[in-house]
Parts: C-alpha cells; sequence; structure tokens
C-alpha cells in the first residue's frame, strides 16, 4: 500500500545513520548540502492591489533539526493558508517559481516539506538516490523485500461525506510518483512496516535478526525525545505556525481536522509525535507516533514495549471509522 508520510520515519533513520557516522550534524545549515537554499524567500503577505506575493529574506537560517523537527519553514499547502493562497497564483505563472517559507526557521511548527529536504541532504552526502540508500542500509538489511518506490499499479479508495466508497486512481499529493521524495514516496506492506518499527522499538536492533540500524543512544535522545525546545529558538509570544499535533485542513475533501491526543501535552522529535504525558489505559509518556494521509497510522511505546500499525488506502484523511479503528486496536494491546 502507499503510505505517504509514514516513509518519513524511515527517512529519518536514514539521516540518523548519517549523524552517527559523523558526516551530518543536527546544528549543520542546510544550505551546506543544498545550495539553492541560499537563495530561499519567506512569504510575507501579498500586495493587497495586484494580488502578487511579497517576498523577503529569511531572518535565520534553517538547520538540520528543522527539518527533523518541521520548524524549517516549509508548509504543506493545505494546512497552511498562505501557502495555498501562494501555490493558487504560482499555478498562473507560466514558470512556476520556487516555493517560500511560511515563517522564518526556528520560529514555529508547521508540519511540511521538511522531510523531503532532509531527502535531498542524503542524497547530496551519500552520492546515492534517496531509495538506493534506503534500499542498501534499511530494507535490504532487515530483509524488507516489498517496500520501496511508488508504482502505477497502487490504488486508493474515497469515502464521499454520505458514506460511499469508490475507486479512484492513485493520487500523489506530496510528489510525482515513481520519484523518491523524502516525504511520502514508499509503497509497503503491513509486515514489512512493521519489521522496521520493531526495530526501533527494541532500541534501534532487530530483536530477532540482530540488525542494528541506529545506536540506542540516537534512539533516546533524538528519536523519542520532543526537539521541540531546541528547534523553535523565539520566545513564546514571537512564535508562529500550529501547536504540535494540531492539524487544522483548509481543504476538507483532502484531508479533514483534529487536534492529535486531545488534552495531553505533546511534542515532535526527531520524526514523531511524542505524547509527553501518559494517555490514560493506553501508551505511555515518552511513546512516537504518526500517520499517512492514506490513513495509516502507528504508534511506538518503547516504556510498554508495544506497537500497532494499521493500514488501509482510503481518503480524505482521519477517517473516523479508520481513526476508531486505531483506536480499539491500541486499547485492545493495553488490556492485557
Amino acid at each position: 500500500m502507499q503510505i505517504a508520510s509514514m516513509t518519513k520515519q524511515v527517512v529519518a533513520v536514514a539521516a540518523l545513520q548519517l549523524i552517527e557516522q559523523d558526516k551530518l550534524s543536527l546544528e549543520d545549515l542546510v544550505e551546506d548540502y543544498l545550495p539553492s537554499w541560499k537563495n530561499i524567500s519567506v512569504l510575507q503577505g501579498f500586495d493587497s492591489v495586484c494580488g502578487e506575493p511579497i517576498l523577503r529574506q529569511p531572518k535565520t537560517k534553517a538547520t538540520i533539526l528543522n527539518l527533523f523537527t518541521h520548524t524549517s519553514g516549509l508548509a504543506y499547502w493545505f494546512l497552511t493558508d498562505s501557502i495555498n493562497t501562494w501555490r493558487l497564483w504560482s499555478e498562473k505563472q507560466q514558470v512556476k517559481p520556487d516555493e517560500p517559507l511560511a515563517a522564518d526557521p526556528g520560529t514555529g511548527y508547521f508540519y511540511g516539506e521538511s522531510i523531503d529536504t532532509l531527502g535531498y541532504v542524503i542524497e547530496a552526502i551519500s552520492g546515492q538516490g534517496l531509495d538506493e540508500y534506503i534500499q542498501a542500509n534499511i530494507f535490504r538489511p532487515l530483509g524488507i523485500k516489498n517496500s520501496g518506490l511508488i508504482t502505477p499499479d497502487i490504488w486508493t479508495h474515497y469515502r464521499y461525506p454520505n458514506g460511499t466508497i469508490v475507486l479512484t486512481s492513485p493520487p500523489t499529493p506530496i510528489g510525482p510518483e515513481g520519484v523518491a521524495f523524502g516525504g511520502g514516496y514508499l509503497i509497503s506492506t503491513l509486515d514489512d512496516y512493521s519489521t522496521f518499527l520493531l526495530t526501533l522499538l527494541n532500541w534501534g536492533t532487530h530483536p530477532l535478526s540482530g540488525v542494528t540500524l541506529l545506536k540506542s543512544s540516537t534512539v533516546r535522545r533524538i528519536v523519542f525525545a520532543d526537539l521541540i525546545p531546541k528547534a523553535i529558538t523565539v520566545p513564546d509570544s514571537e512564535r508562529t505556525g500550529e501547536p504540535v499535533g494540531a492539524w487544522k485542513s483548509n481543504n476538507q475533501s483532502y484531508s479533514l481536522s483534529l487536534d492529535f491526543l486531545p488534552g495531553i501535552k505533546k511534542g515532535w522529535s526527531g520524526s514523531l509525535l511524542i505524547n509527553l504525558e501518559d494517555v490514560e489505559g493506553r501508551r505511555r509518556k515518552g511513546s512516537g507516533a504518526w500517520a499517512g494521509i492514506f490513513n495509516t497510522f502507528y504508534w511506538v511505546d518503547l516504556w510498554s514495549g508495544k506497537l500497532g500499525v494499521i493500514f488501509t488506502n482510503l481518503m480524505p484523511f482521519l477517517d473516523g471509522e479508520v481513526l476508531g479503528l486505531f483506536d480499539r486496536l491500541e486499547e485492545f494491546v493495553y488490556s492485557g
């Protein structure tokens, strides 16, 4: 199935491997690896008369940490109104301009293309294509054989508000089909992805094969630690973006809106939504979770030694029936 943003965790692990090899650092500037970032702009607003975007130079420079934590200023159009307005304007231009940042790096949380950019950094350092690197350093060592580039035979379904479900051709919400874009290029299976998650659950080493992807210290310090306090460097009064875990869609046919784990304090690690409090009767404090836009979801609870994952190929995102099933799965796992 097409797992969309569940690809992000795999790409994050690939980048963390390079950090462990001292080829990359969280403090490095993105522009050190991707020179185009020296010329990136911030969207200030739009001219009230002609509607042209008003751009300026960023006041801060994006770091690798900003990419991991979605604090680089890159934002998805369907979650950020200003970028959606820019997208509609850009589609009318003869030559499509480069997408600007929604805000200065390090000033707020914007879920978006940051992990796509991290994928380009991996390619720049390794000299390999992203999927080539991931196959060689993550999938083949774990014996994962049915995960890789999106293929034309992957289809999805759409549920209309009246409950009718229809089969559709596969949408490509984050990038072109067949291209290894770090934010969501993978197809996978429950067995394959569970094998990958089980390795994280066991502190970076698969419990059966003994294959190690990451050091346990990396898993503890980066994969399952809230990095937002380090990534956002401005006072709360100057923060931009949305609170971590708040998902406010401006296109309900594409994605619904939701506050993940309402009432629970949340943070963001090097790829995961982290609950900073116990969820009663369910995952422990410090667990990580995320999802894909085709209504795929997972959580990993290091402290209880439990994980869960659910796959569908259904849109729009945050389907109520699928979310209910995911909740019941977690409740069942912890009931014993």
